[in-house]
């Protein structure tokens, strides 16, 4: 079968250790982590499933692993994992705080052939630093300088609240400035330690306004500045919506994508803190194929509170890792309700 290859992620958090402590930080603290060979193991099992489509569906895939932590540079076979999963036909890029990366690390990092690598930045330096650490900023800002200065494609990733919406304008000048090739912004999501900032989160209105925004940057931007928000790509559409049972696009978890916890555990999004099996107990085929929670994430009729009746579905369907942490927050275990900062209120 021809055309576009089905891109398909999985987003691998190989360590919860790290050299920051961000206020904003999702992880749920596990302490244990796969060792290199259940790691080894674990790529073949996901290189397996792929096989198996591919062969089975005759369908072409272009598949990844971002590989993430804590701080993925922390671990010393860093470069054996990047390795093994080249070997087994993914590619693979580098999700950091970029505050590790010297000019050796820079050029190791380029030998390793990664596609990409994100570093976080959260605002201009006072807002960045009293986010992740006083005297964060200038390192990170040297570790992006060592990674453009080397020709490693380069981006980087603000988690927007209120707390630095002041500061978006001023990042995309500084990101051109760096010369790195993409700024790209996410919601603030108040789970983890980051449950404690849900005060600082966007209204409906403040959302529709920066994506507003977001479009006025890029217009005026040398660099590619974007937002994988399912939100954000609603604002952008023009003209006619396209109409589908299925998911063409929006909210990845369970569609293109999952995540992998650094102790194993499968979870359908790095901001979902939802188990639905582990890489060392399963067949990452069969658990694509046959998970209930993952299957409630491509039905629309699993959807609720405006959500499913919506006619942006199947291109959207809001974050579900924000409409999890708001449901928690009120003590339900409901992933599946409107996405609480979504300004189209399940318009039909």
């Amino acid at each position: 079968m021809k055309g576009t290859p089905y891109d398909f992620f999985v987003q691998w958090h190989l360590t919860e250790r790290c050299n920051l402590r961000c206020r904003h930080c999702y992880q749920s603290g596990r302490v244990s982590e796969l060792g290199y060979e259940e790691i080894r193991r674990a790529i073949d099992n996901v290189s397996n499933a792929i096989r198996g489509w591919v062969t089975e569906y005759d369908m072409q895939m272009s598949p990844s692993l971002h590989f993430t932590g804590g701080e993925p540079l922390l671990r010393q076979d860093i470069f054996e994992i990047l390795h093994c999963a080249r070997n087994c036909g993914f590619s693979s890029s580098l999700m950091s705080n970029g505050t590790l990366i010297d000019g050796d690390m820079a050029e190791r990092i380029k030998e390793a052939q990664v596609s990409d690598v994100q570093v976080s930045l959260d605002g201009l330096e006072a807002t960045h630093n009293s986010l992740r650490g006083e005297g964060s900023y200038q390192r990170t800002l040297k570790g992006i300088r060592n990674l453009v200065a080397r020709g490693v494609e380069t981006n980087i990733n603000l988690t927007v609240s209120r707390l630095n919406m002041g500061d978006t304008g001023g990042l995309v000048r500084l990101a051109e400035e760096l010369g790195v090739s993409a700024i790209a912004f996410s919601r603030l999501v108040p789970t983890g330690r980051g449950s404690k900032l849900s005060n600082q989160t966007l209204s409906r209105v403040e959302v529709s306004d920066f994506y507003k925004k977001l479009r006025e940057y890029r217009g005026k931007s040398r660099i590619v500045v974007t937002s994988r928000d399912p939100l954000a790509a609603i604002a952008e559409m023009e003209g006619e919506i396209p109409q589908s049972e299925m998911p063409i696009g929006g909210c990845a978890a369970g569609i293109s994508g999952v995540t992998i916890a650094a102790d194993g555990t499968i979870m359908p999004c790095r901001r979902m803190d939802l188990p639905i099996g582990n890489i060392g107990e399963v067949s990452f085929r069969e658990l694509w194929a046959g998970s209930p929670v993952l299957w409630s994430l491509r039905r629309r009729e699993s959807y609720h509170d405006g959500c499913n009746s919506c006619r942006y579905w199947s291109v959207c369907r809001g974050c579900r890792a924000i409409a999890l942490a708001f449901a928690r927050a009120e003590g339900k275990e409901d992933y599946l309700g409107a996405d609480p900062q979504c300004p189209y209120g399940g318009k039909s």
